[in-house]
């Protein structure tokens, strides 16, 4: 039986822990926060929505925080583009359209002061029409979990939780955040159709089945799409015989969606995204892509438990697939990362959060003008120390034990100063 183990975080989002690798997903403080400071607001929207099309890379889909966070951002500023109609200035018989902030200033629903400031011609009804997200990830039940998931959860309730992990407790026992952030019912749905469409062993889905209809896990649910899926879940068809019943499910699942989300997702031509979700080995599916990217959310267990996502190797690869203006976005800020990115030809620089105050996470580019706060001496002086050195995995089908061991080894046999050496050698001549 398939595992799963949630909890709410402290943002009124589910986070989710591991056993496999005894880690969470997610920051207990917040696990939409978190994808939204490090993976959305650190981007360059006004150069982004300036392109014709827009591709996406979400490496580590899981529950999908970080795509349908992207998508929640860009609905949420359509909409109130749309509740603040364009006003235009004449001046010198010159026509100009005002910057969005000039009204963002007055208006109640005033946008994360972590965001950007954007015109507001950019967010036009087309936007959604030239953006592809491409999802992976090798846990197909937990991808398909996505588009279920609660957000913005008032009533918390860790009560009784399936699994012990101290860092969780910690983490709980803080007091809860009073911004609860929630993504639109409409990305959950376009989620839920699209993963629904291109994904035919979605519908009668034994294990997944068995977790939405678990009195256990039914508060971490959308009870509207949880209700939605048992329409189109048809048990005691055999998958065998699935293809010939594609039409007929097609037809079925249409007579039971909401012409309330069929419409709203007209309005907004967010049925127009290109989104798809692919359960495979992230290293050989990215080979066999003839695409390049605009932005990519790398997203992965930590370093260490699963460096196959974070080698030199897997960065040379990901460098052959970014644009010369996109960008890598992740949440670690480990040496051994950073240096298999410079390494493997990218500029890198830190993620900056407002709120916090601090730097939180890393931004890989192969155009330097994208970095906005660059590395210090210090910092770029710990990657030449064993800290710094590198996963490697030279035929990109590695396994993680290996590529440990193999890492582990050259730190073994490495004639370089320990990370613990640097640091006392910085504060002596400070």
């Amino acid at each position: 039986m398939y595992e799963f183990h949630p909890y709410f975080t402290n943002d009124g989002s589910v986070g989710l822990y591991n056993p496999d690798f005894d880690d969470i997903y997610h920051s207990a403080d917040g696990a939409l926060t978190e994808a939204y400071e490090k993976f959305i607001y650190p981007i360059d929207f006004d150069t982004l929505l300036a392109k014709d099309n827009i591709r996406v890379l979400d490496i580590c889909y899981g529950i999908g925080y970080n795509t349908k966070s992207f998508l929640n951002f860009l609905l949420e500023k359509i909409k109130f583009s749309k509740k603040n109609s364009k006003k235009l200035i004449i001046e010198n018989n010159n026509i100009e359209t005002i910057h969005t902030n000039n009204i963002l200033s007055n208006n109640k629903r005033k946008i994360n002061s972590n965001s950007t400031t954007y015109n507001s011609t950019i967010y036009t009804d087309n936007i959604f029409s030239k953006i592809s997200i491409k999802a992976l990830d090798n846990d197909k039940i937990l991808s398909y979990l996505s588009p279920f998931i609660k957000t913005g959860e008032k009533n918390i309730d860790n009560k009784n939780l399936n699994f012990e992990y101290k860092q969780v407790d910690k983490y709980l026992s803080k007091q809860k955040s009073k911004n609860l952030k929630k993504i639109d019912k409409l990305i959950n749905y376009l989620i839920f159709d699209k993963i629904a469409h291109n994904n035919p062993d979605f519908r009668c889905n034994d294990e997944l089945s068995a977790i939405l209809t678990s009195k256990v896990f039914k508060k971490y649910f959308d009870s509207n799409f949880s209700a939605l899926y048992k329409k189109i879940n048809y048990k005691g068809i055999h998958l065998s015989l699935l293809n010939a019943f594609i039409t007929f499910l097609h037809n079925i699942y249409y007579k039971y969606v909401s012409n309330w989300y069929k419409n709203r997702l007209k309005t907004y031509k967010l049925d127009n995204v290109n989104f798809s979700l692919e359960i495979c080995d992230a290293r050989q599916s990215i080979k066999n892509d003839n695409l390049t990217y605009d932005v990519i959310f790398l997203d992965a267990f930590t370093p260490s438990k699963c460096p196959c996502l974070w080698s030199y190797e897997f960065f040379q690869l990901l460098h052959e697939h970014l644009n010369e203006d996109g960008m890598i976005l992740t949440y670690t800020s480990s040496a051994a990362v950073r240096s298999a990115m410079i390494e493997a030809g990218f500029y890198i620089g830190k993620i900056y959060n407002k709120t916090s105050d601090k730097f939180i996470g890393t931004i890989a580019v192969k155009n330097k003008s994208l970095i906005k706060y660059e590395l210090t001496e210090d910092e770029l002086g710990l990657l030449k120390t064993t800290a710094g050195i590198f996963y490697r995995d030279e035929n990109l089908t590695g396994l993680n034990e290996a590529i440990n061991a193999g890492r582990n080894l050259e730190i073994k046999n490495s004639d370089r100063m320990t990370s613990s050496q640097y640091f006392k050698h910085c504060k002596e001549i400070k």
